[in-house]
């Protein structure tokens, strides 16, 4: 072989090397950007079918319906608050997240919180009641990616319990 064809091998070998180099990495982000929209979509899902069970039962007064949900993975807990004339902060788990917190004390009008990781993610339903001995607020740890909740039509609002 002539000097000028094995250096055209070489230069043949490195292009096709960069060449499956790019296709590798951009298959690998592109699966990557489709998992983080799954996850998306799976919490906005939850997300609406949470507030669609609220509608339907808030006005339905004294029915108790027993829901069970499929939660995202990444969700690790779901608080709901009893809104009052003021936040009463001496009726909340001593263990609460500091940014729920401040949001209630914000008064932003959101009434139910979606803890993801480090993240929250607040949402405002229809007027929640809390039966939890004393405490205007019920925080559920979810395990095994399903949730289940009692829910009780009150004629204005919805009151919730962990089933």
């Amino acid at each position: 072989m002539k000097r000028a064809q094995i250096q055209g091998q070489v230069f043949i070998y490195i292009l096709t090397l960069i060449i499956t180099g790019a296709i590798l990495l951009y298959g690998y982000n592109a699966i990557k950007g489709i998992s983080e929209n799954a996850e998306q979509v799976e919490l906005i899902n939850f997300k609406d079918d949470l507030k669609g069970d609220f509608e339907k039962i808030s006005t339905d007064y004294g029915s108790v319906e027993v829901e069970t949900y499929s939660v995202p993975s990444k969700l690790k807990e779901i608080c709901f608050y009893q809104e009052g004339e003021e936040p009463l902060f001496h009726a909340m788990p001593e263990d609460l997240n500091p940014l729920i917190k401040d949001s209630i004390s914000d008064e932003t009008g959101n009434n139910v919180f979606l803890v993801i990781d480090d993240t929250i993610e607040p949402m405002n339903l229809d007027r929640i009641e809390i039966s939890n001995e004393g405490y205007n607020m019920l925080c559920i740890k979810i395990s095994s990616n399903r949730l289940k909740l009692r829910l009780e039509g009150l004629g204005d609002g919805v009151s919730v319990e962990q089933a």
